[in-house]
């Protein structure tokens, strides 16, 4: 059997403190040095464990869409919506559900093997020690998934004990807990951390209540979850840590009958060494085990009454991979980051379809094996003049393997459809060129340019999904996204408290997977046999060509130590520039994707152990569809919170989200029903460290 190989993943972050004589150990952080990621414009926001804690988000998805740049594809937080929407969409570059953005927890990818979606519940934000979003023309050498970006989770150390509890209640009936424990043996070479998590919540009706019938349900969630980590110092300067994860999610889709669960298991092992002369490097082995199950509905015009359509029993995916990654810092202007890395994935949908006079009547398998293999080198160069130049190029084999739809008679138990798809498989080339110069101590500008691309994953390639009678089908014929971005960065120290950054960029998309609507009667009876009344049929299809072009700028005024006040936004302009398979998605803009999006805050110091917050959020208006023909209007969201440091060791949160309790809208169906967000909510929590 062919042995299938991984997209890219850069190598995660922990430092490991020294004790009983050995040496420090510095875990591989990037695949950068770590010089390179704190300038400028090479990352998009960044957190410290200090502001982790004080923000206390529920999910950590909720953090980070404090930065206007990274967004889920639909305007809802994870906590409430389906986690096949869950994919990052860094500066909207995402015409799908799709992440084209890579998500890494100490170097281990956490985009699902099948989807590419991320669980964000799963990220209990009390055991990590930092997060960072990297830009798409300074992460082309994890290449594969990770055109638009990297998202970098980074654990906390596991050589220093520590003890923390948080607890969390709010509205919509939601509670929480997480417990995270390291213990350190004696004489330093030995340990172990261990953390659980839950929550759960009665959730909030996703229809507005003038659209709302009898049958609607709130979104309800239960998640829970526990990791083990071991972590030795095997000789000096070498540490391994063998890791194990787990984690489920049930969840209610708004009627009685439509509902998805998640079960997950991760197990990883890596090895650190830290060698003399600046030379470091670290070797990565994972294995991931996901199984989804997801049951659709159509419900009737009054709402009150709700049939199965689609009932995906049995979605397993499977991910194994490994990585090396050698840096090369010496004393002096260069740097050198070299490596290898893998995946192999497999993966399938398991469904009953065709609900007819009160059962299904057709089974249906589809599903394959992708595989990828890369070699990456990085190098950067800084000048007398503190100029520095970084150059990566990274070089990936793939392909699809046994690719397959089979699909049976319930009633007759005789075969209905055999595709079977020829294997495929090719080469991607990436790389990039960066340029940061400093012209002053208070001002630096960047320059930088890339190409990377995105492998269509196993869910588009084979598995359809249905929202409420809106049907989107399956394509095993997919191409490859290519990515081209560029992009300018300028970061400006006015005065001693007044900062400002910008951003121009502009990403160039051939082959663009997206959801294209099939409107020719001859391919909607080829493709779907027929569509329910009221509804819409597409299929994920490559689009010739599409752009992203964007601005994104920030303002931060702290007029005292106690007091700032920032003002963050992007604004960026999305459209299908070419598109020959279907000329009415010419010069559309790309679903779920607002062109401007706005962010002001303020933090006041009260005294010294009381903080006040505040915040304000603008999106403007957006489509639900491909053709720009449902529109969602624009929104407004306020919140306030407090975060009090009760004693060195207790930590006290509240917060209001959604304070004057707007009407949010997330989606549109083609018979015109509304899905919003969640109403206003109250939170408080309390982290204790002890």
């Amino acid at each position: 059997m062919k042995t299938e190989l991984l997209a890219v993943f850069g190598i995660g972050t922990m430092a490991a403190a020294a004790q009983d004589g050995l040496p420090d150990i510095t875990v591989l952080a990037e695949r950068r040095s770590d010089g390179v990621v704190d300038i400028p414009g090479w990352t998009l926001a960044e957190w410290n464990q200090v502001q982790l804690s004080e923000e206390a988000p529920r999910t950590l998805d909720e953090l980070l869409a404090k930065e206007p740049s990274f967004s889920l594809y639909r305007r809802q937080t994870s906590l409430f919506g389906n986690p096949t929407s869950a994919g990052v969409s860094l500066r909207n570059t995402g015409a799908t559900a799709a992440s084209r953005t890579l998500v890494l927890l100490d170097g281990i990818p956490q985009n699902d093997p099948f989807g590419g979606w991320v669980y964000w519940a799963r990220h209990d934000p009390s055991t990590l020690d930092s997060v960072r979003i990297v830009p798409s023309a300074h992460s082309v050498v994890w290449g594969n998934q990770s055109p638009a970006g990297v998202v970098q989770l980074t654990s906390h150390s596991p050589f220093e004990e520590r003890h923390l509890l948080r607890v969390g209640g709010g509205s919509q009936g939601t509670v929480s807990a997480a417990s995270t424990h390291t213990l350190v043996a004696d004489d330093g070479s030995l340990g172990v951390t261990f953390s659980a998590f839950g929550l759960h919540s009665d959730g909030f009706f996703a229809v507005p209540s003038w659209q709302r019938g009898t049958l609607d349900r709130r979104l309800d969630i239960d998640t829970v979850g526990a990791d083990l980590k071991l972590a030795w110092k095997a000789a000096p300067g070498l540490v391994v840590e063998p890791m194990f994860s787990f984690y489920e999610e049930d969840r209610g889709n708004g009627t009685p009958l439509a509902g998805n669960s998640t079960e997950a298991m991760d197990f990883a092992l890596r090895v650190t060494s830290e060698e003399a002369g600046g030379l470091s490097w670290q070797a990565l082995a994972y294995h991931q085990r996901r199984r989804f199950e997801s049951m659709f509905t159509s419900v009737n015009a009054t709402r009150s009454a709700e049939n199965p359509s689609l009932d995906q029993f049995h979605v397993p995916g499977n991910g194994s991979g490994g990585a090396f990654t050698l840096i090369w810092e010496p004393e002096g202007p260069w740097s050198l980051n070299a490596g290898a890395d893998f995946r192999q994935i497999d993966g399938a949908t398991n469904e009953k379809a065709s609900f007819i006079g009160g059962r299904f009547t057709r089974l249906r398998h589809a599903g394959g094996e992708q595989g990828q293999a890369g070699l990456f080198l990085a190098a950067g160069y800084e000048t007398d003049a503190k100029t520095r130049i970084d150059a990566s190029l990274r070089g990936d084999a793939w392909w699809l393997d046994n690719g397959k739809r089979l699909e049976t008679s319930l009633v007759t138990g005789l075969p209905l459809r055999t595709d079977l798809q020829p294997d495929r498989d090719g080469l991607e080339p990436s790389f990039s060129l960066a340029l940061s110069h400093p012209f002053t101590p208070c001002l630096q500008a960047g320059l930088s340019a890339g190409t990377s691309f995105r492998l269509p994953n196993l869910n588009e390639l084979h598995r359809p999904f249905r929202v409420r009678n809106d049907i989107t089908e399956a394509n095993p014929n997919l191409d490859p996204e290519r990515f081209y971005s560029v992009e300018g960065t300028l970061d400006w120290q006015a005065l001693d408290s007044l900062s400002f950054d910008l951003a121009v960029f502009h990403h160039w998309i051939r082959d663009a997977i997206a959801n294209v609507p099939i409107t020719d009667p001859a391919q909607i009876a080829a493709i779907f046999g027929t569509i329910p009344a009221g509804g819409s049929g597409q299929q994920r299809q490559n689009v010739d060509e599409a752009r992203v072009l964007g601005l994104e700028a920030g303002v931060e005024w702290r007029p005292r130590e106690a007091f700032s006040i920032g003002l963050d936004g992007i604004w960026s302009d999305t459209e299908f520039s070419e598109s020959s398979k279907q000329p009415l998605l010419a010069d559309k803009p790309f679903p779920q994707a607002p062109d401007l999006r706005l962010i002001a805050s303020a933090d006041w110091q009260a005294w010294e152990r009381l903080t006040l917050s505040a915040g304000y959020e603008y999106g403007s208006h957006q489509f639900d569809d491909a053709l720009a023909a449902r529109r969602i209007p624009s929104y407004t969201s306020a919140r306030v919170g407090a975060t009090w440091k009760a004693r060195e060791d207790l930590l006290l949160h509240a917060r209001v989200d959604n304070l004057f309790d707007e009407e949010i809208a997330t989606g549109l169906s083609t018979d015109g029903i509304r899905t919003i967000a969640g109403p206003r909510s109250f939170w408080v929590g309390a982290e204790w460290g002890f």
